[in-house]
């Protein structure tokens, strides 16, 4: 497969040539409009003009009314939602470039930052519970058990983390393939006692939950020998599980020893989702298809010009997801019929933060600029 067209950010490495892949920006068009509506925005980290092409990827945490989000200016930030008011900021040494996640039982919120570091904070004032070091950035939010944290890095790592003080139980490793893998990684998914999780040599592979021990591995790589990444986090719903290779498509399996039951065949999947009876997928290359639980596509819409995806949330009536260039993307979720792109200028490429019960959403948006919408059905 040809990279033109591609912008290549080399990822430095002591003894080989491995490149992570992102893409380049275009200008944006015009869609229809109606559905969201902007009720504030702040701005959390502006970037210059002469800048262009910025990214804020950071998608934050809602707990309670405030909002808890990090942004690659290095600091983390709460936000009362009902003002955009931002109520504290915690400086740290490292950008934000991933998702938080709010642990209710514990009442702490973890992110992870692009110099490997993740970060438990108490959402009240800010204040780090604690920080652990890890080997590679941290760009997806933790999977939380009772027990346990499971955290993925960018540098083909899954770690088992105590949530008292961030220490690391055990760890399993795969080899990150010499040339150019899709920027991004998956998050882990623990189901029982096993941990599933993807990695950028085109393996799904099944961990026992408490000592981090390989129980089957599977190459979801299809024909394929470049652009392999399972970055997609895998999905358990049904006594199946659902995981997505970037070249290799989209995969319903058997979970106890990783059989492929099903294969559908979209291209450039980077991240997939469960909705009400239904699954769906994104791909920067075919935009978003509805999926059934048996591996039917449902209907697809194509969004060309859109740049990278992130994984779509059902509210309401509606789908929503971000597109690295061109913005918020508003769907019908029975039809996938395109509704509305909010952007306001340079796209995004942070997923939204849904508030179903306030119909209401929160975004970063690549300039720097946090935004509230309001969803009308």
């Amino acid at each position: 497969m040809s990279v033109t067209g591609l912008l290549l950010s080399m990822a430095v490495g002591a003894a080989c040539s491995t490149a992570t892949v992102r893409r380049e920006v275009s200008a944006s068009h015009d869609y229809p409009a109606g559905v969201a509506q902007m009720r504030w925005h702040t701005m959390l980290h502006p970037h210059p003009l002469t800048e262009s092409h910025p990214e804020e990827c950071a998608t934050g945490a809602l707990v309670g009314r405030r909002l808890v989000l990090g942004s690659r200016g290095g600091a983390v930030v709460g936000v009362d939602v009902g003002t955009g008011a931002v109520s504290w900021s915690t400086r740290i040494p490292g950008g934000v470039d991933g998702d938080a996640r709010y642990d209710r039982p514990r009442g702490q919120v973890y992110l992870g930052s692009d110099d490997g570091y993740l970060y438990a904070i108490e959402p009240e004032h800010g204040a780090i519970r604690w920080s652990a070091k890890f080997k590679g950035a941290i760009e997806r939010s933790p999977e939380i058990a009772s027990d346990s944290l499971y955290v993925a890095t960018a540098a083909d790592r899954v770690f088992a983390v105590d949530p008292a003080d961030g220490k690391v139980r055990w760890q399993y490793e795969r080899d990150t393939p010499e040339g150019f893998t899709i920027h991004g990684n998956a998050s882990p998914r623990r189901h029982g006692d096993w941990v599933f999780a993807g990695f950028s040599d085109g393996y799904l592979v099944a961990l026992r939950a408490g000592s981090g021990e390989l129980v089957w591995s599977r190459s979801l790589a299809g024909a394929s020998d470049q652009f392999v990444d399972v970055d997609a986090t895998p999905i358990i719903d049904g006594g199946k599980l659902f995981a997505a290779s970037f070249s290799g498509g989209f995969y319903g399996l058997r979970p106890k020893d990783g059989e492929v039951l099903w294969h559908t065949l979209i291209d450039g999947v980077s991240a997939i989702a469960l909705g009400v009876g239904n699954l769906y997928a994104v791909s920067a290359r075919e935009g978003l298809a509805a999926v059934s639980l048996q591996g039917n596509i449902l209907w697809r819409q194509g969004l060309p010009e859109a740049g990278d995806l992130t994984m779509p949330a059902e509210i309401g009536p509606y789908l929503v997801f971000s597109g690295s260039r061109e913005g918020l993307f508003v769907v019908e979720r029975r039809t996938g019929k395109l509704l509305q792109v909010f952007d306001p200028a340079r796209g995004m490429c942070a997923a939204p933060t849904v508030d179903p019960e306030g119909r209401a959403l929160y975004v970063l948006a690549n300039s720097g600029a946090l935004y509230a919408l309001d969803l009308l059905w």
